[in-house]
């Protein structure tokens, strides 16, 4: 994660609001997501790279993928006991989400439906019709 401290010197390259964002700080694309679990409320950030934001600028539908599952995933991480998600475990979520085939993205969605208990596509529908 990237500490709130380094994120005092951004631009802000997109999105609004509480959502997902990213910010460009001192050069590097961090990519930002609040979570709340019960009565706690973070954000939680971590780099990505140039390719990733060209995703998330140009297709809605990954972008909110990852903004869904993301938040499932940094959000279990919360639980007492439960591993932090690193650096690497979220740039790979970014690349199974991002950088697949539509294949390989039905079934990462798959498996968090499973994994979270959750219709990770009716969440996605909501954020694609939230934005547009």
């Amino acid at each position: 994660m990237v500490p709130d401290a380094a994120m005092s010197r951004r631009g802000r390259r997109l999105g609004d609001g509480y959502e997902p964002h990213v910010d460009e700080v001192v050069g590097e694309l961090i990519y930002s997501a609040p979570v709340d679990s019960g009565p706690v409320s973070t954000s939680m950030s971590f780099p990505i790279t140039h390719g990733d934001l060209d995703v998330l600028a140009t297709d809605p539908y990954r972008r909110a993928v990852l903004e869904v599952i993301g938040h499932a995933v940094l959000q279990r991480s919360m639980i007492r006991g439960r591993a932090p998600v690193s650096r690497a475990d979220f740039a790979a979520l970014v690349s199974s989400i991002l950088h697949t085939s539509p294949a390989e993205l039905d079934a990462v969605i798959d498996r968090a439906d499973v994994e979270h208990h959750m219709v990770t596509r009716m969440y996605v529908d909501q954020v694609v019709q939230r934005r547009s």
